[in-house]
């Protein structure tokens, strides 16, 4: 069962494709290409450096939010067949930046907390509130009530989540690592090089979002009475 949702959630990826990359291309490379130039030229244990790596990840802090409500609006507009354009979902996505940012925050803090109890516990922690971004944004939820929510309605679907979850990000790692490797032996293992892979991989990376979304759809679909 989870080979079948994982090969629906590919098919759909495929799919929709080119609006997926028209949302989070601009800002994934934006922030790979100021990340280039703030870091050239700065020793890598330098104070600068750790300057320009804490702008960075304030940075995508603020606009990951952004590009993430888009695509779960997109997400939800194509499953409508009343499919919005990557500039509709990236405006009509401004309204939950704020919301989505503070549940992001939450859910940043609780799977941490849980990593520092011995991994597993910020493993499940993780699973159970994957729902919460989806909760947010398309039943426009708080971000407290959308973290509750998500933790009430993701304990029947917590094993087929991490297994799901875990043949993804296994599948894009597996791909990922050799391509290092490769390039690194071959002596293209450049900041560029590295820019360009970052780019690629995070834009795979919005499979698991998709997935995510593919269960949240089937938790709905069975909760919702006939």
């Amino acid at each position: 069962m989870t080979l079948e949702y994982i090969r629906q959630s590919l098919f759909f990826f495929r799919r929709h494709f080119g609006t997926i990359a028209r949302i989070q291309l601009p800002f994934i490379i934006g922030l790979n290409l100021l990340g280039l130039v703030l870091h050239s030229g700065l020793d890598a244990d330098s104070s600068q450096a750790n300057t320009a790596t804490a702008v960075l990840m304030l940075l995508n802090l603020s606009m990951l939010p952004l590009y993430w409500g888009a695509t779960i609006l997109f997400l939800q507009s194509a499953v409508d067949n009343q499919p919005l354009t990557a500039f509709q979902a990236v405006a009509v996505g401004l309204k939950y930046w704020r919301r989505l940012l503070v549940t992001y925050l939450l859910t940043g803090f609780a799977v941490t907390g849980g990593l520092l109890l011995l991994i597993v516990p910020g493993i499940y922690a993780g699973v159970r509130l994957v729902f919460a971004d989806y909760v947010c944004v398309l039943e426009d939820q708080k971000p407290v009530a959308s973290l509750r929510q998500s933790w009430a309605e993701s304990d029947a679907y917590f094993w087929l989540l991490l297994k799901g979850l875990l043949i993804i990000f296994g599948g894009l790692f597996l791909i990922e690592a050799p391509l290092l490797y490769l390039a690194e032996r071959s002596g293209y293992n450049t900041a560029w090089s590295e820019a360009a892979l970052s780019v690629i991989f995070d834009l795979l990376g919005t499979l698991v979002t998709v997935y995510g979304f593919r269960i949240y759809s089937l938790m709905r679909s069975q909760s919702t009475p006939t």
